[in-house]
């Protein structure tokens, strides 16, 4: 654990050089979790791969200023560039829509009939819509959870708070969004 960690501090002091081949290595590192947390957001898979390619130009623009020596920290710097890249990307959208009335959605699965293939659409879109009425951690620790499957401390190094903090944050967001689908009419 300890190699991995001088590892990793050492990687981002060469990256801070402007060393290529330490950022590509970063980048192998952190480039699926990263992707994951921005595809939790947004409903095209082209969107997610271009907010991903926005927040590692960003990255590479401003390693410099990268204050975090472990994964951890890498980790959370990246995580808080997606966050500012997501609501500018939600900003370009409402100052100039250009997506069509109707939701423009990934087909669900190829093998699924187009009754199967609509309900999975409509339980996708209900649990985005209950997500975005959760409280800004709640969402946080959900998708540090379900979606990078960090466990609470991990969760709880990402967002800021103590392992204790995330369990209880959890169980809520949990108890909200069940709450939410039932609203909505999604779960029984």
């Amino acid at each position: 654990m300890e190699s991995s960690r001088d590892e990793t501090a050492a990687l981002i002091r060469r990256a801070k050089e402007h060393d290529r081949e330490a950022f590509a290595e970063l980048y192998r590192a952190t480039v699926a979790p990263v992707y994951r947390y921005v595809a939790a957001r947004v409903v095209r898979s082209e969107e997610t791969e271009d907010l991903t390619q926005e927040v590692f130009m960003a990255a590479l623009r401003g390693i410099q200023g990268l204050r975090a020596e472990d994964e951890s920290g890498l980790m959370a710097w990246l995580f808080q560039i997606a966050r500012y890249k997501l609501a500018d990307a939600l900003r370009r959208k409402y100052q100039a829509p250009t997506e069509p009335l109707e939701v423009n959605v990934e087909p669900v699965a190829p093998a699924a009939g187009p009754e199967e293939a609509a309900e999975t659409l409509d339980h996708q879109v209900a649990v985005r819509t209950a997500m975005d009425q959760l409280t800004g951690e709640q969402r946080e620790v959900l998708i540090c959870k379900y979606v990078l499957n960090y466990d609470n401390e991990r969760t709880a190094q990402q967002v800021g708070k103590t392992a204790n903090a995330v369990n209880q944050l959890h169980h809520r967001a949990l108890r909200s969004l069940q709450r939410l689908l039932v609203e909505a009419g999604a779960v029984g």
